[in-house]
Formats: structure tokens, C-alpha cells, sequence
């Protein structure tokens, strides 16, 4: 799959992400707070995710559940692991969505010699691999216009 090269009138940066638990109903959600003053959500997130990406900023999180580590305990362990993601990550974009489902997608670009790999990814983890390797983060402005327009129409049905 080839991606077209990003055109700043076609893709917004991430200036920061928050990850946490709805209030009331505990839904994982991450929150990524766009140069362009709004905001893009990512409901039902792996629970996982966001406690990795809050342990990995330094907050303490609430732990639920499992109190063994996992994956993405493990990577955050490993400087070399991080060292290496940073060699070879170029961006984080999430830049689709699956239409009949609703799900986002995400691309990263790795680069070895010279050379761009595009990996297609559940956003949440590529958000993670950025967040690790402090590589930047973009959400195609599409994307965030129509969030915005389904938020909208769906507060003017109450």
C-alpha cells in the first residue's frame, strides 16, 4: 500500500495524547490534542494501551485487573528496544477508516537504509510506538472533520 505524501493542508499534527477511563462507564479512551486546536478520540482502546502509555508519561495509573506485565511493559523496560524503535519510526498517521465498521487506521513509517516500509496498525499501538520513540503523530484533517460533524449531529438529537 502506498500512501500519498502528506500535504499540511491534508493532515493535522498531535501536539499531545492523554489516555484514561471514562468516567462513569470506564471506557478506554485516548485523546489526541491536534495543533489545529481540536480534539481526536479513540473509544474502546485496549485497556492495556492505556495504562502503557500513562506509565510510560510517568503517571500513575489505577491498575485493573491482571497484575502481571505485559508487552508493552516489557518494550518500555528495554532502552534498546526504544533506541531501536526511534532508529527506524519516521511517523505515526492515522489516516482511515474501515467505513462498515467504523474502526480507524493507522500507518507507520519505518525507514532501513534509506528505505520507507509502510505498516498498516490498530491506531492505539502505533500511537504507543510514537509515544515510546517520540516520533510525531498526524490524523488526516478528514478524519477529524467528519468526528466532529457525528459529534454534532448526535448532541442535536437530545
Amino acid at each position: 500500500m502506498s500512501l500519498q505524501p502528506i500535504k499540511d493542508e491534508d493532515y493535522i499534527k498531535v501536539n499531545s495524547v492523554d489516555a484514561f477511563f471514562m468516567p462513569l462507564h470506564g471506557i478506554p479512551t485516548i485523546v489526541c490534542y491536534l495543533e489545529d486546536g481540536r480534539q481526536f478520540y479513540l473509544f474502546s482502546v485496549p485497556a492495556e494501551i492505556v495504562i502503557a502509555i500513562n506509565k510510560t508519561k510517568g503517571n500513575k495509573e489505577e491498575e485493573f485487573g491482571d497484575k502481571r506485565e505485559n508487552i508493552y511493559d516489557i518494550i518500555s523496560f528495554i532502552p534498546e528496544i526504544t533506541e531501536e524503535f526511534s532508529k527506524h519510526i519516521e511517523k505515526v498517521i492515522i489516516d482511515d477508516m474501515i467505513r462498515d465498521t467504523g474502526v480507524y487506521v493507522a500507518t507507520v513509517e519505518f525507514k532501513f537504509d534509506g528505505v520507507i516500509i509502510q505498516k498498516r496498525m490498530i491506531p492505539s499501538h502505533a500511537i504507543f510506538l510514537a509515544i515510546i520513540s517520540n516520533k510525531p503523530i498526524f490524523v488526516k484533517k478528514g478524519l477529524v472533520d467528519e468526528q466532529e460533524k457525528e459529534s454534532r449531529e448526535g448532541q442535536q438529537k437530545f
